[in-house]
């Protein structure tokens, strides 16, 4: 079913026209969370990539210091169309530009709980396809430093099994959202090429 997901303020005409389907809503109730917080109502707008190779392996982005993989993408910045943010992220998290780029849909989380440390209360991730075109090296943020990032290629079936054994830990509220909207956004990437 196609819906109408919320838009950053520089979505393009173009961007706002495109087949966005729900992929999921995540909230707190789905980990047992429910000790709310006073909503603040900020949205928090985001791209998540599946970038796959003619091999079929997608790549992902794997903490060297902590173990966990995440589809690549992150924050639109406020001078940011959806493609730019999309395209910026691809190269800074995966080192490659990107083409045939596609759009699959969104993922809302709802993060209402007073674990939910930052200033937003809800994220809206736009999730698109693409194919790997020229390499040209990542560029991490400190923070991704410090954890050590590094992409690696997998196959979709190792991916999605991977955030399922981890759906069982539930000490990172952060981390449960994350696995979960990677986990739904795989598993619905794998229904459409199946």
């Amino acid at each position: 079913m196609e819906y109408k997901p919320v838009f950053p303020e520089k979505a393009t005409d173009e961007e706002r026209q495109m087949k966005w389907r729900e992929i999921a809503e995540i909230t707190d109730s789905d980990f047992g969370f429910n000790t709310p917080r006073i909503k603040g109502n900020k949205i928090k707008f985001n791209v998540r990539l599946l970038m796959q190779r003619s091999d079929g392996l997608i790549c992902v982005v794997r903490s060297e210091k902590y173990g966990y993989m995440q589809l690549p993408g992150g924050g639109i910045e406020n001078s940011e169309s959806i493609t730019d943010a999309l395209l910026r992220e691809a190269r800074e998290e995966t080192g490659f530009l990107i083409k045939t780029i596609r759009p699959i849909g969104y993922v809302v989380e709802k993060r209402e709980d007073k674990r939910n440390k930052h200033d937003w209360d809800q994220a809206i991730s736009f999730i698109f396809s693409a194919l790997p075109g020229e390499e040209v090296g990542t560029d991490y943020t400190e923070d991704e430093n410090a954890e050590s990032f590094k992409p690696i290629w997998i196959s979709l079936e190792d991916f999605i099994a991977e955030q399922e054994k981890n759906e069982s830990k539930k000490e990172n509220y952060s981390g449960c959202f994350s696995n979960r909207r990677d986990l739904k956004i795989a598993e619905f990437f794998k229904s459409l090429i199946d």
